[in-house]
């Protein structure tokens, strides 16, 4: 047997000797890192395993193609460093763009699923392709420019279609990061009730594109994130769930006033003992004289409801509070 194909075979049996030890080796790396506490170690691992694995057959094969072209001549350009180079290029390449890949995937989704909304994972997935494309773009141009190739054209082309699918996509990528800003600035949050444009409701979503709310007659509406972004945002939800709730009592102003608003303020009291789940004793019930006019006097009682979702409720309770109170009091409402 030529000495050539000889050394050819030796080399191709090292280089799956070499792949399979370097893969086991991993297979046992892996294992070990899972007994961490920190992820740092499997990123590392996971990254290198395959593309070690495959530079471990790849070193030999090509001195074995070096070996074998001393039989075929018209294969000297195999003989080229840059071939070499561009297959260490390739791998490093695999290394970045898969510990890119995972670091976003294990680090961005963990910190994504500590939120409510789907946004930022969306946000962590389009990162991650992004970052990968970016990764073997730029691995092609370098070995390319080994080669001599001229890569303007391939530069300028790819900023002329980025350009073009960014005007295309123009209000994508507006609400895209009308989102991202919500995220951040955290205006609100699913399940809290806002007014946004004229549009007072619950909010149900958050998504990459809008918000979704359902109003008060159980609508749903749905929100652009740039005209949010862009919009004053009432949270009634914020800095706690309490609202304030104003019942106007209007009285003759004949009435003996210290007795009116010591009626009332009785019946304000015993609502918040009464009705502790939606009224809130803190801060305490208000009375006040608001307004008069020749024939009546209006009072204004003030109380706090546990949550924006009792508002109308409050106001029902409240007000037949106040009329069957008045009739035993022989009180006149005006």
């Amino acid at each position: 047997m030529d000495p050539a194909i000889t050394d050819t075979i030796m080399f191709l049996a090292a280089g799956i000797f070499a792949a399979v030890v370097v893969h086991f080796v991993f297979i046992f790396l892996k294992k070990q890192a899972e007994k961490t506490e920190t992820m740092m170690d499997d990123l590392v691992v996971h990254s290198l395993g395959a593309p070690l694995t495959i530079l471990a057959f790849f070193i030999p094969f090509f001195f074995a193609i070096h070996h074998l072209i001393d039989l075929y001549p018209q294969y000297q350009w195999l003989r080229d460093a840059n071939v070499l180079l561009s297959g260490y290029v390739i791998i490093g390449t695999w290394i970045a763009a898969t510990f890119l890949d995972d670091f976003l995937r294990i680090y961005g989704k963990a910190l994504a699923e500590k939120t409510e909304t789907d946004i930022d994972d969306q946000i962590v997935e389009i990162l991650q392709k992004i970052g990968k494309y970016i990764i073997w773009f730029t691995g092609i141009l370098y070995i390319l420019t080994l080669y001599n190739i001229n890569i303007t054209p391939l530069i300028a082309g790819a900023g002329i279609v980025g350009i073009a699918i960014a005007l295309a996509a123009q209000d994508l990528f507006s609400n895209f990061f009308g989102g991202a800003v919500i995220i951040t600035d955290q205006p609100f949050k699913v399940g809290d009730r806002v007014l946004i444009n004229d549009v007072l409701g619950d909010v149900t979503h958050i998504g990459p594109r809008s918000t979704r709310i359902i109003t008060l007659d159980s609508d749903v509406v749905t929100i652009p994130n740039t005209k949010i972004a862009t919009s004053v945002v009432h949270n009634y939800s914020l800095p706690n769930p309490q609202v304030r709730i104003q019942i106007p009592v209007t009285v003759p102003n004949s009435l003996d006033i210290s007795l009116v608003k010591k009626v009332l303020q009785e019946i304000s009291d015993e609502a918040v003992k009464n009705r502790h789940d939606i009224i809130a004793h803190d801060p305490s019930p208000t009375i006040y004289l608001m307004n008069m006019d020749k024939s009546t006097i209006t009072f204004q009682i003030t109380v706090f409801a546990a949550g924006f979702q009792y508002g109308n409720i409050i106001r029902d309770y409240m007000n037949v509070q106040i009329i069957e109170r008045f009739r035993k009091e022989a009180i006149l409402i005006a």
